[in-house]
């Protein structure tokens, strides 16, 4: 990972989740990058963007989930971080995580949001 990158890769399908998260990520340096869905996120990642981490929901509609789209992410970068941040954590059940991912439940704090991304994308 490239400690000099401040820049997620933020993906909520609300409008209005995104709008306030990408407020609280920019208040702490980070630049954000939005996206409504996984099939947006992926062209974005396919295009060459270039992020510390990825900050999804996990329900995010129709298409793929965040789960789904994190494994997509995985397999075109393997050392990806990923915080999923999501209102219901039996979504998560089941899944095996990782030191590449942390689960921030909603609604959260901004200073919760603010230590989760600082741990996730400070350099190894």
């Amino acid at each position: 990972m490239k400690s000099a990158c401040r820049c997620l890769l933020l993906v909520d399908d609300d409008h209005r989740v995104r709008d306030t998260v990408a407020l609280m990520l920019e208040q702490e340096g980070f630049e954000v990058v939005e996206a409504a869905d996984a099939v947006e996120a992926i062209e974005l990642f396919r295009g060459g963007l270039e992020v510390a981490a990825l900050m999804t929901d996990v329900d995010l509609g129709a298409g793929p989930s965040g789960a789904e789209l994190a494994d997509a992410l995985h397999q075109l970068r393997p050392d990806l971080r990923v915080i999923f941040i999501t209102g219901r954590l039996a979504s998560l059940s089941g899944r095996a995580f990782d030191v590449r991912e942390a689960v921030l439940p909603k609604p959260f704090a901004s200073d919760a949001l603010s230590r989760v991304v600082k741990r996730m994308t400070a350099s190894d």
